[in-house]
Order: C-alpha cells, then sequence, then structure tokens
C-alpha cells in the first residue's frame, strides 16, 4: 500500500548495517565460517586474511574458498559455503555471546514509537543471516525486512544499496533524498550510502576510527551514536 505525501511528509527513513554498527557478535559470524570450510573443504585457512568489515556475506566466502583451495571459486561454491554458514550461524550466536552496542537498542525502540521513521537494513549480510543475528539479539522487531536490502544473490554494496532504494521508492514514493539516511561503521556504508543520494551516517564501534571514517566524508561522522533525543535532533537538523 502507498503512502500519501501528507502521512510522508515527516517521514525519516533509515537504512542500518549490521555488523559493527548495531551488534557485535563476538566473531560468531566468522566461527559459523570456519565450521562451514572445515565441513566442505576439510580447510583451515589463515583467517586473518579474510577481510570482513563492510563486505558481503558472498565475498567473505569467496575469499575463504580461495585462501582455502589456491584459486577463485565458482559461483555455485560460493553458494554453497554461504548456505552452510547461514545453517550453522544461530548456534554460534548462541554459543559466542556479544551485545547490541550502546545505545543503539534504546535509538530503535524510540523511533519504533514515533511515526515519522522506518527502521531498515542495508547490508551484505544475506536476508536469513540478518534475521539469524538480530533475533538472537532480540531486536529484529524493529525493522521491516520486507523492504530491506540484502546480499542474498552475491551483489556489490552499491548495488545492494540500489535495489534499497528503489524498494523504498516503492513504498513511499514521496520520500526525498534528504530524508532517507544509511547508518553504518565503514568506508563501505558511506560510499553505497552516497550512491543513492542519501545522508551517510558514518559510526566508529566497529574497525574504524572516527577520523578514518571522517575522511571519506560522510553527512555525520560521530564515535558512537548519541542518546535517541539527540539522535532525533541531528536527523531533523536541530
Amino acid at each position: 500500500m502507498l503512502i500519501t505525501f501528507k502521512e510522508l511528509k515527516t517521514l525519516k527513513i533509515l537504512f542500518w548495517d549490521i555488523d559493527g554498527t548495531l551488534l557485535r557478535t563476538a566473531k560468531a559470524g566468522l566461527f559459523a565460517f570456519r565450521q562451514a570450510t572445515e565441513e566442505l573443504y576439510a580447510a583451515s585457512p589463515d583467517y586473518d586474511r579474510v577481510t570482513t568489515a563492510g563486505m558481503t556475506d558472498c565475498h567473505i566466502a569467496a575469499q575463504i574458498i580461495a585462501l582455502a583451495t589456491g584459486r577463485e571459486p565458482r559461483p555455485e561454491e560460493t553458494a554453497a559455503l554461504v548456505k552452510r554458514y547461514i545453517e550453522l550461524l544461530p548456534a554460534h550466536l548462541e554459543a559466542r555471546r556479544g551485545y547490541v552496542i550502546p545505545p543503539v537498542a534504546d535509538i530503535l525502540a524510540h523511533v519504533d514509537g514515533e511515526p515519522g521513521y522506518v527502521s531498515l537494513l542495508l547490508t551484505g549480510n544475506t536476508a536469513a543471516g540478518a534475521h539469524a543475528k538480530l533475533t538472537s539479539y532480540g531486536i529484529a522487531q524493529y525493522f521491516d525486512f520486507a523492504v530491506s536490502a540484502f546480499g542474498d544473490d552475491c551483489a556489490s554494496r552499491t548495488e545492494i544499496s540500489s535495489r534499497a532504494l528503489a524498494s523504498v521508492k516503492e513504498r513511499y514514493p514521496a520520500v526525498p533524498p534528504e530524508d532517507i539516511f544509511v547508518i553504518g561503521d565503514t568506508p563501505n556504508d558511506i560510499s553505497c550510502g552516497k550512491a543513492i543520494g542519501a545522508r551517510t551516517v558514518a559510526v566508529a564501534t566497529g574497525t574504524f576510527t572516527a577520523a578514518e571514517l571522517a575522511a571519506h566524508s560522510p553527512w555525520w561522522a560521530v564515535e558512537q551514536l548519541p542518546a535517541p533525543a539527540e539522535f532525533a535532533a541531528k536527523l531533523a537538523g536541530k
């Protein structure tokens, strides 16, 4: 159902990254990939050589297979490793408890109670992986998965953000670009937000410092997201 302009005139779309922005999972995802790789390839490559921050699950899987085999993976191999990773992920999330990054839970609860916000996901996680992570940490209910964008088909982050924008335009056609925000902890989050004309919020709760993120010229760069009222005021331009 389309929403009228009158209903949309103050609506703000919040696209959230997951790992390093919403959650720290104590590397549960990497341990799930490790087990999946041992099962499928009887190998344990040097995971310190795997770049994960800001990457899609498919890209992470492809890196691991290349290290395990010494060659570029075939698409079906990448898909098989991601599939097994997703199957193993819930158990690793339970075994290696991380945390919701403060004050994310407070912000999500605050905006969920306001009619002027919609929280969505813009992530390189697959939809199933994202759901497993957010369910494990008790925050899945704050997000509309139907309008969110994920990395299931091994698209680039920019392609994922383009799909995200298309979904928003279909559901909320009157929302202007300045009321769409991409919130993440890596330069890739900044670049994919800029690619769709969104305002980018860079938060240094992952592996990049605030200075490193600021070098990519986001709309707003912070060490940590502020309390809900200050967060809402910033998005409102106050």
